[in-house]
């Protein structure tokens, strides 16, 4: 507040608390010490919250200068220099309450460069200063003012025996002084440099007078007003408010529509980053170590508003993994596509598309819609982790797998419109991953067949194409991995080894899901590693099969002779009863008022989520337990 000329180096307690606690001028629903705690000192300072504990906040931490003129009387009509300073030195702790002249006269020998400047500043002028330079002079000042023997008959002290006790009555009040001074030679003679640049009255013209201003430039008529300010939070007072209201000011227009406000980068602790405490993440480094499309997507996808960014080279190196499945997974579509060239079509609308083909091609649609919405939106995390999910769980962990069965197995037809899809999708899905990951998504878009430009920064970006939008093959999709999910989830909650293939009956809830899973029964059976596929509207649960429920169909799965069903039950009931011991210690632990009261409120919400993953659990293994011993009475 000080460096903020909101107070001045001596201050009263009512100028800090009328500040504090008044409303601040742009940020009407906040206090200034909301505003401080938030965006300059970034912690809370429970001493500031009320004014008792501000002034115990103030009479710790800085140094008190006691006020005794009494009311009426201007602070520069001085009563004389020896009284304040003693009080000065009482109020402060430099002699007790009660004390002698060397008590004085040691103190103030230690402290008078300091006294000198505060009452130079409170009271324009130092008098009858020799008194404190002599011992003698001192003793006979303390028992004049101790029996009223002098000009003005003031009593400030008591005495006995030689001992002189403070009279409080006589401070009006204390300020307070904002210590500063010389870190060679201790003088707290300073002054300020004059001869500096006003760095934040230049940066409030930067709008303007980067393009010519005061001259009326061709730039400034163009450029002015300019579109976007980016910035971080803590520069919105001294910077963005400046700018405001220099172009209002010169300009007679405000200098830009936005303002978007971005993370500060800190620790994966959450703590700045520090040099001095070593926990700086060098740009450099990590570009040399991960690549720099892997480091310029994590903070594209961790820039969420509203929130820093917590750095750490782990989660650059799993990014890194993101760069090296494009890679992979360009690789297998470019490799296939160069052993079917007179296969690949520029105009896949001509094609006969397979539910996968289309159930692809609508995600594509939305995610251009909603990739083009979060950019606009300045909701850079979202444009990139829908990217992500996009093109690795979506393109890479589902599509590919669909179309493989038809490039190495199917029709020339078939291979034409899987190959045809798969192309054009990887276009468009480069196209939107450049702007974050250009030297990749560059290297890639060159070698493919079809381009529309000569290099993609200059490329169009992706349209909706509402041909492409087939919903109701989009859910029948949707429901068809869900029902593979089920199957997969079941194998791993009865620990069937993922190379082990099954027999698996499937009883779909209509006709029409059931053409689906026939017309993708090959990759079906290649995602679920089934051996033997049965599919009937009309089928009964065979013995020795336990049951994963989807929504459009249940699935039979036959364990028989793939685990031991006695085995896997102990194994199962010993889980459960471990589930059920963590239960009860976590079930006392949130009973008891004390840990709720005076447990941090993170560590109690951390509680509460285990406490709940544990009866997900619970019910989970009950089920199994069921379905095996189902299995074994069959």
């Amino acid at each position: 507040m000080y460096g903020d000329t909101r107070i001045g180096q001596i201050f009263s307690f009512e100028e800090v608390k009328n500040y504090l606690y008044g409303q601040n001028f742009n940020q009407p629903d906040k206090t200034n010490l909301q505003f401080y705690e938030k965006f300059v000192f970034n912690t809370q300072i429970d001493q500031l919250k009320d004014e008792e504990n501000l002034k115990e906040f103030l009479d710790k931490n800085y140094i008190k200068v006691p006020i005794m003129n009494p009311e009426g009387i201007e602070e520069n009509e001085k009563i004389g220099f020896v009284p304040h300073a003693v009080f000065f030195l009482y109020a402060n702790g430099f002699i007790g309450k009660t004390f002698d002249e060397n008590d004085v006269f040691d103190a103030y020998q230690k402290n008078k460069n300091m006294i000198r400047f505060v009452y130079d500043t409170v009271l324009n002028g130092i008098k009858k200063e020799e008194i404190l330079e002599d011992k003698e002079k001192l003793k006979k000042w303390l028992f004049d003012h101790a029996y009223g023997n002098c000009k003005n008959g003031r009593i400030f002290f008591t005495e006995m025996q030689e001992r002189f006790s403070i009279i409080e009555d006589h401070i009006r009040e204390n300020r307070y002084y904002i210590d500063l001074k010389c870190e060679k030679c201790s003088s707290h003679n300073l002054k300020q440099e004059d001869d500096v640049l006003d760095t934040w009255f230049s940066s409030a013209l930067w709008p303007f007078g980067t393009l010519g201003w005061p001259e009326k430039t061709k730039d400034l008529w163009s450029f002015y007003p300019t579109s976007l300010l980016v910035t971080g939070f803590d520069i919105i007072f001294f910077w963005v408010a400046r700018m405001i209201m220099m172009g209002m000011h010169f300009m007679k227009e405000k200098p830009f529509g936005d303002v978007y406000i971005h993370a500060l980068v800190r620790d994966e602790k959450g703590e700045k980053m520090s040099k001095t405490k070593g926990n700086v993440i060098d740009p450099l480094d990590m570009v040399e170590k991960y690549g720099a499309d892997s480091l310029r997507f994590t903070l594209a996808a961790l820039a969420a508003q509203g929130r820093d960014i917590r750095l750490s080279e782990k989660r650059i190196e799993g990014y890194k993994h993101f760069a090296n499945k494009i890679w992979n997974a360009s690789k297998f579509v470019l490799s296939n596509f160069e052993n079917n060239r007179g296969k690949v079509f520029k105009d896949i609308s001509a094609l006969k598309l397979s539910y996968d083909d289309k159930w692809i091609l609508t995600r594509l649609q939305e995610v251009i819609k909603s990739s083009v919405k979060a950019v606009e939106e300045y909701r850079y995390n979202d444009y990139a982790n829908g990217l992500y999910d996009f093109f690795w769980h979506e393109y890479c962990d589902w599509y590919l797998e669909f179309s493989k069965e038809r490039i190495y197995k199917g029709t020339d037809e078939e291979k034409a419109a899987a190959l045809s899809t798969l192309i054009y999708v990887l276009d468009r899905s480069m196209k939107m991953l450049h702007p974050v990951m250009p030297f990749i998504t560059e290297e890639i878009w060159q070698r493919l067949p079809f381009k529309d430009a000569d290099y993609l920064p200059v490329a169009p970006y992706p349209e909706i194409d509402d041909n492409l939008i087939f919903e109701e093959e989009k859910q029948l999709i949707e429901d068809l991995k869900e029902m593979i999910v089920s199957i997969r989830n079941v194998r791993a909650d009865f620990g069937i080894e993922p190379s082990r293939r099954l027999n698996v009956y499937i009883k779909p809830s209509d006709h029409r899901f059931m053409s689906v899973i026939k017309a993708m029964e090959p990759s079906i059976k290649l995602l679920a590693k089934i051996e033997n596929l049965e599919v009937s509207e009309d089928i009964e649960r065979p013995p020795n099969t336990v049951v994963a429920v989807s929504r459009k169909a249940e699935s039979y799965i036959d364990i028989a002779g793939t685990i031991d069903i006695e085995k896997e039950l102990k194994r199962q009931e010993k889980i459960l009863k471990d589930i059920q011991k963590s239960i009860s210690i976590s079930e006392k632990k949130l009973s008891n008022e004390n840990f709720i009261k005076k447990a941090p409120a993170h560590v109690v919400e951390k509680e509460k989520r285990f406490y709940e993953e544990l009866k997900q659990k619970e019910e989970k293994v009950k089920r199994i337990i069921e379905s095996l011993k189902e299995v074994q009475t069959s």
